[in-house]
């Protein structure tokens, strides 16, 4: 019973892709949509075109183990399956075999399987119990395929039996399954073909009208032809269906990109319909963000001359401090170079320094005054008490009060030169003053290039010296044209007002530099 309601089932799956045969050129089938396209086996049922895989009867042609089409078979879901039932019968080994097997895929003959609703009935048939078959129903698919190692581990049965008994429901149904083309080819088919030309020339060379031209041309050409088709159709055929899937693939991969850049061309407008709502609100937007930001940029001019004020300070106080601890090094350096320079030529300290030597060889206390290094040192140091270092003509050469007064005035030029304007640059910058002047006002643009760069350059290293700082420009930049030709005319407008912005504020700032000369 359970085969006659196989039966019927199987005939009506063949039967829609029977009907469903190509009937014109570049017609494709969607239900065997693939890189081997469709084929039409010799019993004119459509089949899915694979490689090297040849469409039968099993019941007719009645092949062997070795001629079945094998592929490799994922099972995660019968894996998880047979778990539970290897743990329920203990049998730990016989599932750590098969997973092993399956480890990198199961290879098994593609046609020997029964589906599931077969399984269901042979389990009906021998008492297994509802929840037996429940547990395989409600876990495997309808249109799933239990092969023979699956049916062999899942039952604990030899896989020779399960594969003769699934051999057999197929060929019970007439199934046209998969056979490897290259076990089941006809051997020999161009060593036939010619024998077959030569046999019909040998014998029909004497009949009437069967002469030169038909028996070697006709003939002869006919069969180079019909050899040439049986060798070569299954690779054009291969060929061609393989083009016209990855053709129809690359369509398919073209039409997913151009919706993919529509859909991002749309999203580009996705709030166009604000603009109005935003363009209601626009001015007073503005006007309160102008207000904002003239205070941000008061605000920020505030804090950047004070930093540069606050660090032109501390840049004073540390040289002060480095100059004071420079003065006391230099008073004790000068005062060793002046004993150096004294002591060679000066007999009476040269006679003072032996006898001091011999008294502390002899140990006697020497008293005041007659060491002369010491009392040189003294000396020294007392010349520098109450003297006014400013008043002192500085020498090189001279005194330790000289050389000191010296130091300190080199210092003090330094110190003019780096934190004060000089007269040099306040005189410097009237003469470009003068040139610029037009009127009772000044007009920089009539500076030639050099004079311009120059007064620049004086105005900010005397800003630097005094720690002073204004901002040299609005700190916009120009915006890049666009593809509108509309919206580029007036990107150029607003350009050209930045521009003239900029030029305003170079004039105020040179205008208020150059007068406070």
């Amino acid at each position: 019973m359970a085969l006659s309601r196989l039966l019927p089932a199987s005939r009506r799956s063949v039967l829609p892709a029977f009907q469903q045969a190509r009937a014109i050129w570049n017609v494709s089938l969607p239900v065997l949509g693939g890189p081997g396209g469709a084929q039409i086996t010799k019993y004119h049922i459509v089949k899915p075109g694979k490689d090297n895989v040849e469409y039968d009867d099993f019941l007719l042609a009645l092949p062997e183990r070795d001629h079945l089409a094998s592929f490799t078979k994922e099972v995660p879901l019968f894996i998880r399956y047979l778990k539970v039932v290897t743990d329920q019968e203990e049998r730990p080994e016989a599932f750590a075999a098969f997973l092993e097997r399956a480890k990198t895929g199961l290879v098994v003959e593609s046609d020997v399987y029964i589906t599931t609703e077969e399984l269901l009935a042979l389990m009906w048939k021998n008492g297994y119990s509802d929840s037996e078959r429940n547990a395989v129903q409600f876990t495997f698919p309808a249109d799933y395929k239990f092969h023979y190692p699956e049916l062999s581990v899942m039952f604990d049965i030899a896989e020779d039996d399960t594969y003769k008994f699934c051999m057999r429901t197929r060929m019970e149904t007439s199934h046209i399954g998969e056979l490897d083309h290259s076990k089941v080819k006809r051997e020999g088919l161009i060593r036939d073909h010619w024998l077959i030309f030569g046999t019909g020339l040998f014998i029909f060379k004497s009949f009437p009208f069967f002469n030169y031209y038909f028996g070697i041309k006709v003939f002869g050409t006919s069969m180079w032809c019909y050899t040439m088709w049986s060798v070569l159709n299954r690779f054009i055929s291969k060929t061609c269906r393989r083009n016209e899937y990855m053709a129809a693939q690359k369509t398919a991969q073209d039409v997913m990109e151009g919706e993919d850049a529509i859909i991002t061309s749309m999203r580009r407008f996705a709030n166009d319909a604000k603009c109005v709502e935003y363009l209601k609100t626009f001015r007073d937007d503005t006007e309160s963000k102008m207000i904002d930001y003239r205070k941000a940029l008061v605000v920020k001019m505030q804090h950047d001359l004070t930093e540069r004020a606050t660090k032109q300070l501390q840049a004073i106080a540390s040289f002060e401090a480095s100059m004071g601890s420079a003065m006391q090094e230099l008073v004790v350096r000068e005062a060793a170079s002046s004993f150096k320079e004294k002591f060679p030529g000066d007999k009476a300290m040269q006679d003072q320094a032996f006898s001091a030597a011999t008294k502390m060889l002899a140990g006697t206390e020497l008293k005041a005054g007659e060491d002369p290094v010491a009392k040189h040192f003294a000396d020294a140091f007392g010349s520098l008490q109450g003297v006014d270092l400013s008043s002192v003509k500085g020498s090189a050469t001279g005194t330790l009060a000289e050389r000191v007064a010296f130091a300190q005035q080199s210092k003090e030029t330094e110190f003019q030169q780096s934190f004060m304007v000089t007269a040099a640059e306040a005189e410097e910058v009237k003469s470009l003053a003068v040139k610029a002047k037009a009127g009772s006002d000044y007009d920089f643009s009539k500076l030639p290039a050099d004079a311009a760069a120059r007064l620049d350059a004086l105005y900010t290293s005397i800003n630097n010296k005094v720690g002073y700082s204004l901002p040299e420009n609005l700190g916009t930049k120009p915006i890049k044209a666009t593809s509108d030709g509309v919206a580029n005319a007036y990107v150029d407008k607003v350009n050209a007002n930045l521009s003239a912005l900029d030029a305003k504020l170079r004039e105020a700032r040179l205008k208020s530099f150059v007068s406070a000369f």
